[in-house]
């Protein structure tokens, strides 16, 4: 049975560990005082503390893995918070003068400019960041944020002569029995009504904290800050307002049409929340009924695209790098986990058995791929994506994978709805992607807010943003549909990415239609950069544009219309 195996280690030896405090310590100083004599020994430095680097991710990422494979077990996430406070933390001032060192050396500048101006740009944002009085906010920070996955994983509802999770319930958001699925749907959303407090409270409480390590930094709110420590040099606040515009002038009107559409269908006069994913046909799609069956089907669509792909998903099944089935007591949502040091990656997902499992799978393979693409890459900075990089990778997994749904499914017409369903998410996350980034736009610069006006604040986007669904007398529910995404309390700002890297999905599923070996060439070729060039390079790489604008959105989204309009 063929497996991963880790990469062997260059410059620390196998037996290091960096559980203890000291040992690890005294390697940091040690890196911290070499001295550099020439431009190959500068090199050389950036690779072994980028070394050192994933060890320490690669560890802390095991113990994350276990904490959410585990959040009903509070001794996971008790280990991970004392590794975080007591190894992690207490590298920060450690790392912040190994970049300086290597910033400030005179042997820098003499590095080939075309392979280091990046880097360069990359440490300088963090050695400006940093203060050392932000390193116990960051862990109070990780603490907090952790308790999200806590509560919300241990959130459940009798339903259906049984106990299920918040997730499983989702399910029945597809039942083709109208008065099934509004029960579905109101018992969850009391059930995150009568958890409201709790959870405003921990945001409460997180926000406080962000505040203040925005103001130590030297910024006048977190929003700023944020936009500086996700390094987003290739566009700015106001790109992101132009986006927002683009969105509601391009992807609403025809989203509404949709909506109007499936409403007539369901011979409704207006969609209901719990009528959004019922299937007009009345079927659900049940493309596998285990998570090995899962797996191996998409083996084989993988295998379509790049038999490497396929090779890739099978040694992370074969080197239990997988954790797929929702259960009780597990973590809400879904990741890819790369493990820098081993050169490979793990994939947690919460999977009920729907198509919806299906996409989530290839992203995430998507995900690792990129892990697989990078494993190579030995200068940290540039082995780490940002995510509008990262989720490309992904969002373009799921849409160049269309044509071989046939392995999930034997029925031409349940491919052909499955593909329906794919295409018309690429359009519906949209608008959902700009209410929560503008949301966290107006939370963090319009800090001094109550709850309740927060609440009310995501009320008024959801209503501009609105695709024609009816939420009349169910206000008290859309106010707090915010308090069931966890990137907002886990990793803030994390978001607007997701739109980004969907239209960049949207333009090379664009190219597959039209070159298909010259679009795969193209996306192997991104996967490899990591981030070793800048933003609109890496996109040019793919093969195509950076651009926000109404007239690339709308031709991207007439692509897409007639896609669906051919099914």
């Amino acid at each position: 049975m063929n497996k991963i195996e880790k990469k062997p280690r260059k410059y620390f030896s196998e037996e290091f560990k960096i559980d203890e405090w000291e040992e690890l310590e005294v390697e940091l100083k040690r890196l911290v005082e070499k001295k550099i004599n020439s431009e190959l020994e500068l090199e050389e430095f950036m690779k072994e503390y980028s070394e050192l680097g994933n060890i320490l991710s690669e560890t802390m990422g095991k113990k994350y893995i276990a904490m959410t494979c585990n959040a009903n077990e509070p001794k996971y996430s008790e280990e991970f918070n004392k590794f975080y406070a007591e190894i992690v933390s207490k590298t920060e001032p450690y790392f912040f003068n190994i970049k300086k060192k290597v910033v400030e050396s005179e042997y820098f500048d003499m590095l080939d400019k075309e392979k280091y101006t990046h880097l360069k740009k990359l440490l300088k944002n963090d050695i400006e960041l940093f203060r050392e009085e932000n390193i116990p906010l960051f862990i109070k920070e990780q603490e907090l944020s952790n308790k999200y996955g806590e509560y919300f994983s241990q959130l459940t509802v009798e339903f259906d002569g049984k106990k299920q999770t918040l997730t499983q319930m989702s399910k029945y958001y597809k039942e083709p029995n109208r008065e099934i699925r509004e029960k579905a749907w109101r018992k969850v959303s009391e059930k995150l009504k009568e958890s409201r407090d709790k959870f405003e409270e921990l945001f409460d409480e997180l926000k406080k904290i962000r505040i203040e390590i925005a103001k130590n930094a030297g910024f006048d709110n977190y929003r700023d800050y944020m936009h500086k420590a996700k390094g987003r040099f290739s566009y700015s606040v106001d790109d992101i307002f132009e986006f927002y515009d683009s969105v509601k002038a391009t992807i609403l009107p025809l989203l509404k049409k949709l909506h109007k559409e499936k409403a007539e269908k369901l011979n409704l006069e207006k969609l209901r929340p719990w009528d959004t994913s019922v299937d007009v046909d009345g079927k659900i799609l049940k493309p596998f009924k285990t998570a090995d069956e899962l797996v191996e089907k998409s083996i084989k669509v993988l295998r379509n695209i790049d038999e490497e792909f396929g090779d890739k998903l099978e040694l992370m099944k074969n080197s239990k790098l997988l954790d797929l089935d929702n259960r009780e007591g597990k973590a809400p949502g879904g990741y890819n986990y790369p493990l820098n040091e081993t050169g490979a990656a793990f994939i947690f997902m919460n999977s009920i058995g729907l198509h919806s499992d299906v996409t989530t799978l290839l992203h995430e393979s998507g995900h690792a791929m990129h892990s697989f693409a990078t494993a190579n890459i030995e200068i940290g900075e540039y082995a780490n994506a940002p995510s509008e990089i990262a989720e490309l990778a992904s969002m373009s997994m799921e849409l160049i994978t269309l044509d071989y749904l046939n392995e999930y499914y034997d029925n031409i017409e349940d491919i052909k709805k499955a593909k329906k369903e794919q295409l018309e998410r690429t359009l519906d996350i949209l608008p959902w992607v700009m209410i929560i980034d503008k949301f966290q736009q107006w939370i963090y610069t319009e800090p001094n807010h109550s709850a309740d006006e927060r609440d009310a604040y995501f009320d008024s986007l959801m209503q501009e943003y609105a695709t024609d669904v009816d939420w009349s007398n169910l206000e008290i529910y859309r106010k707090i549909v915010w308090l069931r995404q966890l990137h907002i309390f886990e990793v803030p700002f994390y978001y607007i990415e997701y739109s980004i890297s969907q239209l960049g999905a949207i333009a090379i599923y664009k190219n597959y239609k039209e070159n298909r070996e010259e679009t795969i060439k193209n996306y192997k070729e991104f996967l490899k950069l990591g981030y070793s060039k800048d933003m609109k390079t890496v996109y040019e790489t793919a093969g195509i544009k950076f651009d926000f604008s109404k007239e690339y959105i709308g031709e991207l989204a007439e692509f897409i219309k007639n896609e669906l309009e051919e099914i």
